[in-house]
């Protein structure tokens, strides 16, 4: 390790962060979603930043993972911003989900991936690189990862749980704890009941499965609004 990956770490915390709390104020879901993905490539860079070939290793898979999730969770942001009617997560409607179910189903790679479960833990898979692209930090630097790592998750969630706004705060809250628990449970099974995938296959079928789910959605949704169907 470095001085120049600490930085990066400091650097991924603070973004991740940032784009956290714009979800838990209900800023702009879109600006949350773009300073989110800057935390997550400042992660691969400070990978990059040193010698190791397994943490080039794990920053090469990290990118791949990359790609697979980014480009659907926008298409998602996009999908919650015209259906909802603002990008502002205040201003979100309500019970966005009996709208938008295909753009939820279509999260469910990108959570395996973030929560680094079967068939998706690309990255960081132990029994072959270790801890991927966090192979080389130690100490407080790899706490301050860890930490950005889960201000990622909270912003994942955030925008799932947008979808299931309710009208009243109890059922609201009661509701989106449901969910967030449905979703770590079904991401255990998943993850052991399934092996894990090559990085190739796994931009294949991530990106093909939720770019379709997501864009079938808000094709059917704007079809809806336009009064074709």
């Amino acid at each position: 390790m470095n001085a120049s990956q600490v930085v990066f770490a400091y650097l991924a915390l603070g973004l991740q962060a940032a784009a956290a709390l714009l979800l838990i104020t209900g800023g702009d879901i879109l600006a949350a979603f773009l300073v989110s993905g800057a935390g997550s490539f400042v992660m691969v860079l400070g990978a990059l930043s040193v010698r190791s070939p397994y943490s080039h290793l794990g920053a090469q898979r990290e990118l791949v993972q990359m790609m697979a999730t980014e480009p659907v969770l926008l298409l998602v942001v996009l999908s919650i911003g015209y259906a909802g009617g603002s990008f502002l997560g205040s201003e979100v409607g309500e019970l966005l989900f009996a709208t938008l179910p295909l753009a939820a189903l279509a999260l469910v790679p990108a959570f395996l991936i973030r929560l680094e479960k079967s068939p998706y833990d690309v990255a960081t898979a132990h029994s072959e690189v270790v801890s991927g692209p966090y192979v080389e930090y130690s100490g407080r630097a790899l706490g301050i990862t860890k930490l950005a790592h889960w201000f990622e998750l909270a912003v994942l969630f955030g925008i799932l749980l947008l979808l299931f706004n309710q009208p009243d705060p109890i059922a609201d809250a009661a509701v989106k704890i449901a969910v967030a628990l449905v979703v770590v449970f079904a991401a255990a099974l998943i993850d052991n009941s399934t092996a894990r995938s090559t990085r190739w296959s796994l931009l294949r079928s991530a990106l093909a499965f939720g770019l379709g789910a997501a864009g079938i959605n808000l094709l059917l949704v704007y079809m809806s609004t336009a009064g074709v169907i």
